[in-house]
């Protein structure tokens, strides 16, 4: 549970050497080093099944930190799938398969309470799978494969922004079981909908109050229980760099996140083309194989859903609608004043990190 990273923060830099594993409250003492990680989350989930009064609600999240780098997995997990050369697809997916088997445990856990017939299941990705090579983002290749979508993740290519996402549980309606949704969804759209789901009001009054924009948000229970057959979203605000808007996709480039990179243009789209995130192709393809968007990109994602045929050239005049359109919606982003790191940060808690502002 040590952190990984290329960048060392204001606690690194002064000698410190602190852990970030938390436990509601206070630091996770006794456990950094013990087990994998993702076994202490898993366990701590089941305990709060096992724990819970099935008489009352319960909201529960559990954040998965594998499918991820750096790449580690238990080497019995690894063993599993000996017959994939690549180690970094290997562990990769015996990393998928740990996740799987942690989440078949959590049905069986509700099942167990007799939880499971009133219960909504949520699985969704963050971000489309990473195919980088190795020098990106330090030393592990991304080793996931988005094949036939392009790109990955750290770009708004398809490859990189759609997700592997599903619900389950016996709250989904009969009807709507084993059924698919051709809509658009944002992650963000979760929060409006389990709002939906729980009977609460999604306003953020203090927000509003202090006159920031309000909540992008869209309530989706009735589209995902069957009550009806078209969602409510026809625009994505992907980035202050990509737009969706109907059946297409606004790209005006993205650049590059890390700092040993800033004389790389932010006209530029990483990842054009399409590759698995493994072997050698992925690291020579990785610095090679960007896209200049600064006029903007076009595509038809619906019938062009991998992104084959720019039409910037052939659609000026919706190319300048959708240009002017993200620079309107730029205007709200909400990019705060952050402060700066302070070494009060490594003290509080001596040895982790953790929240130190009162």
């Amino acid at each position: 549970a040590k952190s990984v990273g290329i960048a060392k923060n204001v606690c690194q830099k002064n000698g410190y050497d602190n852990v970030d594993l938390w436990d509601t409250k206070n630091p996770a003492y006794g456990n950094n080093g013990t087990v994998y990680e993702e076994e202490l989350f898993t366990k701590n989930t089941l305990k709060i099944i096992s724990n819970h009064d099935p008489s009352k609600p319960l909201f529960l999240f559990h954040s998965f930190h594998i499918v991820h780098t750096p790449l580690q997995v238990p080497p019995e997990h690894e063993k599993r799938f000996g017959y994939l050369k690549d180690k970094e697809r290997r562990l990769y997916a015996a990393m998928v398969n740990y996740m799987d088997e942690s989440m078949s445990e959590f049905i069986a856990a509700f099942q167990r309470k007799g939880m499971y017939e009133n219960t909504l299941v949520i699985l969704s990705s963050d971000n489309g799978g990473p195919i980088y090579g190795k020098g990106l983002v330090g030393s592990d290749q991304g080793a996931a494969n988005n094949i036939p979508l392009r790109g990955g993740k750290l770009s708004d290519w398809e490859g990189g922004i759609r997700v592997n996402a599903f619900i389950s549980g016996g709250f989904v309606p009969v009807h709507q079981r084993g059924t698919t949704r051709d809509e658009y969804m944002h992650i963000a759209d979760w929060y409006a909908t389990l709002c939906d789901i729980a009977g609460a009001d999604p306003v953020d009054k203090k927000a509003k109050e202090a006159n920031l924009p309000p909540i992008d948000s869209m309530n989706m229970w009735p589209l995902l229980s069957g009550q009806k057959s078209k969602g409510p979203r026809e625009e994505i605000h992907l980035s202050e760099h990509a737009l969706i808007s109907g059946k297409y996709k606004l790209l005006t480039g993205g650049g590059l996140p890390q700092a040993q990179f800033k004389n790389i243009t932010s006209d530029i789209v990483l990842f054009d083309g399409y590759w698995p995130g493994w072997g050698n192709q992925a690291t020579i393809k990785t610095f090679i194989k960007w896209k200049n968007c600064k006029h903007g990109c076009l595509y038809n994602i619906i019938d062009d859903p991998f992104e084959k045929d720019n039409l910037a050239t052939s659609e000026p005049d919706l190319l300048g609608k959708m240009i002017a359109r993200l620079a309107d919606l730029n205007k709200s982003v909400f990019r705060p004043d952050r402060g700066i790191e302070t070494i009060e940060a490594c003290t509080k808690w001596p040895g982790y990190y953790g929240p130190f502002v009162e």
